[in-house]
């Protein structure tokens, strides 16, 4: 019996059905993987994580705007393009977590996660702001309270 060995892919039990479908763009990685990815995972959690502050900030603006002004005043048009070409950016960079097998739990506090396989089953390697490494892992089924610490030899 393992206990939280980490795996690659073809490692997975053949007939495996996971608990829930996978979405359509995830793709699985080995843990080696996901670590040579956290670095520019964590730089780009960071730089979306104040791009959502700032995409707040306008749309705080844009009401507050359209209080006092038409739809098509300049500066109401101005704020308005502003956050679009804001959230095209932001589609971007979520595609490029996507391309390295990442993927955004939360925002704040800021975690990710990576389909991986351990112990011959499909499971979530699991990192959050502050840790150095991915360390830890939890089952499909159990959920980010329930990680567990990856046993590597």
């Amino acid at each position: 019996m393992f206990a939280g060995h980490p795996m690659e892919v073809e490692a997975l039990d053949a007939g495996f059905e996971p608990p829930y479908a996978l979405p359509d763009d995830a793709r699985i990685v080995t843990i080696d993987e996901a670590r040579a990815q956290l670095p520019r995972a964590c730089d780009l959690l960071m730089v979306l994580q104040a791009m959502g502050d700032e995409a707040h900030d306008l749309t705080s603006e844009l009401e507050l705007l359209l209080d006092r002004y038409e739809m098509n005043h300049p500066h109401v048009v101005q704020v308005a393009e502003h956050l679009g070409r804001l959230v095209r950016q932001w589609q971007g960079l979520v595609d490029e977590l996507k391309v390295m097998g990442a993927r955004i739990v939360s925002m704040d506090p800021g975690r990710l996660e990576w389909f991986g396989v351990v112990d011959h089953q499909m499971a979530l390697f699991s990192w959050a702001v502050g840790e150095a490494d991915i360390e830890w892992y939890y089952r499909m089924e159990e959920g980010f309270p329930s990680r567990k610490p990856l046993i590597e030899a």
